[in-house]
């Protein structure tokens, strides 16, 4: 993704517009599924090196729900930051952190960290969303869908037939609004812990 690159407005025009500014085709059809009716007054935009003020920081909200007892939650936030600190300066085409912000005032409103990963049993390349925050005064405008159509619009850019994403068991609005959207579980991983 350039740096800098913008969606503008995620209907479909300003969606193929920014596909072609990507290297894609403008009439694809397939790069438009889903991006219609996404909530107006919405910007998205790559992520660039100074958004990193906010966005390091506001990504400890993704473990606001309440982790597992077993995980340490500062050792969890700062595994995600460094994550995406390291996708933040990243010229690999494989992975952009989009970042949704107000369209009149600029605000920050949200980010998705989305990469390409390959499919277990088969390597197919394939769109994951590994990380998805919406600011707390921001949830229910439209935000986590909207940062969602465009990691789809990022991943049909390149050619991928899934998109996944993890999400924590007992982070229930999360999955409300997977379900809603169209996810659907795939496998899912249980974990046990041993004493020591």
């Amino acid at each position: 993704m350039q740096q800098g690159a913008c969606l503008g407005r995620l209907d479909a025009e300003t969606i193929g517009v920014w596909m072609s500014d990507v290297g894609c085709a403008p009439d694809d059809s397939r790069l438009l599924e889903g991006s219609r009716g996404v909530t107006e007054g919405l910007r998205i935009r790559a992520a660039r090196a100074d958004d990193a003020a906010w966005l390091l920081p506001m990504s400890s909200r993704l473990h606001d729900f309440g982790p597992p007892p077993f995980r340490p939650r500062d050792q969890m936030d700062r595994a995600v930051a460094a994550d995406i600190a390291a996708s933040l300066g990243s010229s690999d085409p494989s992975v952009a952190v989009l970042v949704v912000e107000d369209e009149a005032s600029g605000r920050p409103l949200g980010f998705a960290h989305v990469k390409t990963f390959a499919d277990y049993f088969t390597a197919e390349p394939h769109g994951h969303v590994s990380d998805l925050v919406v600011a707390a005064d921001s949830e229910g405008r439209g935000v986590g869908g909207a940062l969602l159509a465009a990691a789809e619009a990022w991943s049909r850019a390149r050619g991928h037939r899934l998109l996944t994403l993890n999400v924590f068991d007992e982070n229930d609005r999360a999955r409300r609004l997977y379900d809603r959207i169209g996810y659907r579980p795939d496998t899912l991983r249980m974990v046990k812990v041993l004493a020591p």
